[in-house]
């Protein structure tokens, strides 16, 4: 939800208070509008119009991002694919003009290196949405 520190401060008959709250919600929590209701009225409306752009402009945020990353790994799939059907039209042309080795390779090495790309990915994927985030 969010996090609280509070520091006071007394001297004789003066008293300091500085609170903070940190959080990943766009909007004050309740005790704090509470409190600005009663300082300053008219900023109440203001806060929520504000929570509401902040609000607009994180999903619009996201959307795009997430866009972004969906066309970055269909690039990264096609371009795989034509790289491999390339590599492999290659070793086709290779084995019908008689050079049998050179096609195997050609063909051997271009299947063993997407698929291994491929399963390293998913794998480097999986290991790093198990993983816990690290704390800075």
């Amino acid at each position: 939800m969010g996090r609280s520190t509070t520091a006071q401060l007394r001297d004789k008959d003066r008293h300091l208070t500085v609170s903070q709250h940190d959080t990943d919600a766009p909007i004050l929590p309740v005790e704090q509008i509470a409190r600005l209701r009663e300082i300053h009225p008219e900023r109440v409306d203001w806060v929520f119009q504000e929570a509401t752009k902040e609000g607009d402009f994180r999903r619009s945020e996201t959307k795009r991002v997430n866009t972004f990353v969906f066309i970055e790994r269909v690039g990264g799939i096609v371009a795989g694919l034509s790289i491999g059907l390339y590599a492999l039209h290659i070793a086709y042309s290779l084995a019908m003009a008689g050079h049998y080795w050179v096609a195997s390779i050609v063909g051997g090495t271009t299947v063993l290196g997407l698929v291994s790309a491929f399963v390293i990915g998913a794998k480097r994927k999986a290991k790093q949405q198990s993983d816990p985030p690290q704390r800075k």
